[in-house]
This record gives structure tokens, C-alpha cells and sequence, in this order.
């Protein structure tokens, strides 16, 4: 979890890692109740958007929008999708925790230039992301915590083409470019944390700090969240569709101001039914 630190200072909260880890807690309701005494001494958002909240909390759930086989699970019986959508809208909107961006337009990354909010959802490579939003702005830091232990957003793949004419060793150069050693090397160089687990024990990953973030010990805290994910979710052929269905329910409601909840979540519904019947 990154947050501003000069911004926590003067809502008289702690800014110690550790003790804002402390603060932040364990679970979604506890890092939503310190949001909660955050903004009740403070002009700035808890928060930087509700579609990112929404995207760490079904990133940790197993079988979010499809079975294992890949067959979607209708929106309409998807209990665990709307009660978190439920939960993310009543922070985010009843209770004022969000700053009310959406991810990655205009306005979300002029926000770092103005204290537009205090803490963000930041796997590793977002590290790099905020760095470039927030150059010049001091008071950012890393905690070594995350609402429910860890979560997957995903990654990338390398693949051999069947009609390539060196199959042989495009595979080796697949695999020496994804071994742990290579990896480690990007990261120091640009802060791609490693995917192969080997990695994680490694003490040049592990002595690693990042100077933007107040010298914090980035290694040691990505590989810390990456144990600690119970569970990396499936994602299937039509995730990303439906993922996308219900982040525009909740920009409809939190960015656009033009849908209540339930109206917002109905029109969820009509998309899914259109593509899946």
C-alpha cells in the first residue's frame, strides 16, 4: 500500500511503515475505517479511485467471473462480484472515501501534482507509474501491508509460435529471459517484480530500496505481499469482459455521477445478457 506520508503527518495519523501498516490493518473494512478518520482531518481523498479498490478486491477471489472450465457465471447469481461492487460504492460514494477518478485518465494522474489523495493500491510495477505522475512531490512511502494479505492482477506471457523457424531456440530465449536471474536484473533496473518465486529469496531482490519512496526496502516488501497471496484468481477467456462491464458500473456512479447503484448495476446486467444470453 503507497501512501503520502506528509499527508498522513497532518492528519495527525502515524507515518512510520510499520505503524501505518499497523493502522491500515488487515481487511478491506479496516484500511475503509482508517479512511474513514483520515478524511475526518483532512481536505484530500482516501483513495484514488473505486474501479482500482474494486480491482484489488476481486483480484482475490479464485473464480471471480468464470469456473474453471472457463463457463461464465451468471452476473445476476454472482453473489461475491455485487457484494463487493456493494462494498466499494457505500466507501467510495456513501462514505466519501474517493477521490473519484478513473484509473489512468487526465484527471486521475494530474491528481499526484495536487494531494489529490493519501494512499493507492501499488504493485510493483505502478511503483514506476507513480514516480513519474508525482515527480517532484516528497512524502510518498510503501507499507508493508495489503487488505486481505495479497492479491494477482495478473501478467504477461512469452510465446513460441508454431510456425516459427528456430521454435528450439526461441523456447530457450523464453526461458533464459523469464529465469531468476534476469528478472531480478529488470528489477532493480526498472522495478518489474520477479514472477518466478525462486526469486523471492534472492538478497539482491531482497536488499533492494527505492529512493523515491522515502528509501523503502521495496524488495523485501513486494516479496513479503507476494507470499502472501492465498490464492492467484482464474481468469478465463471472458474475464476481462465482464471485469469491464462491472468497472463501468462503477464509474457510472462514482466518476460520471449519472447512475445510481442499483440502475448502474442493471445496466451490468443488460451488457452481460447481450454478450452471453
Amino acid at each position: 500500500m503507497c501512501y503520502r506520508a506528509d499527508l498522513f503527518e497532518a492528519a495527525g495519523l502515524p507515518t512510520d511503515r510499520a505503524e501505518v501498516a499497523e493502522f491500515l490493518g488487515e481487511s478491506w473494512e479496516d484500511y475503509f475505517a482508517a479512511g474513514d478518520e483520515f478524511v475526518a482531518n483532512s481536505d484530500a481523498a482516501w483513495f484514488d479511485s473505486g474501479g482500482a479498490i474494486y480491482q484489488g478486491m476481486i483480484n482475490q477471489v479464485t473464480n471471480a467471473y468464470e469456473e474453471l472450465d472457463g463457463t461464465p457465471i451468471p452476473l445476476d447469481e454472482n453473489t461475491v462480484a455485487r457484494e463487493t461492487y456493494d462494498a466499494v460504492l457505500d466507501a467510495a460514494v456513501d462514505r466519501g472515501l474517493s477521490a473519484g477518478y478513473a484509473q489512468w485518465s487526465e484527471d486521475w494522474t494530474n491528481a499526484f501534482q495536487n494531494d489529490g489523495f493519501a494512499t493507492m493500491l501499488c504493485p510493483g510495477w505502478m511503483l514506476g507509474v507513480i514516480e513519474g505522475n508525482a515527480a517532484g512531490v516528497e512524502g510518498w512511502d510503501i507499507a508493508d501491508t495489503f487488505p486481505g494479505g495479497g492479491g494477482n492482477w495478473g501478467g504477461s506471457f512469452l510465446t513460441v509460435p508454431t510456425q516459427s523457424e528456430y521454435p528450439e531456440e526461441a523456447k530457450a530465449l523464453a526461458a533464459w529471459l523469464t529465469a531468476p536471474e534476469q528478472q531480478i536484473k529488470a528489477f532493480v533496473a526498472k522495478g518489474t517484480f520477479p514472477s518466478q518465486v525462486d526469486a523471492l529469496e534472492s538478497d539482491e531482490l531482497l536488499n533492494q530500496t527505492n529512493a523515491f519512496f522515502n528509501d523503502a526496502p521495496t524488495g523485501e516488501i513486494l516479496a513479503n505481499r507476494a507470499k502472501a497471496i492465498p490464492e492467484a484468481p482464474f481468469k478465463g477467456p471472458n474475464y476481462f469482459a465482464i471485469q469491464q462491464m462491472v468497472s463501468d458500473a462503477i464509474n457510472r456512479v462514482e466518476v460520471d455521477g449519472t447512475d445510481d447503484a442499483d440502475s448502474s448495476w442493471d445496466k451490468a446486467l443488460q451488457s452481460f445478457s447481450e454478450l452471453f444470453g
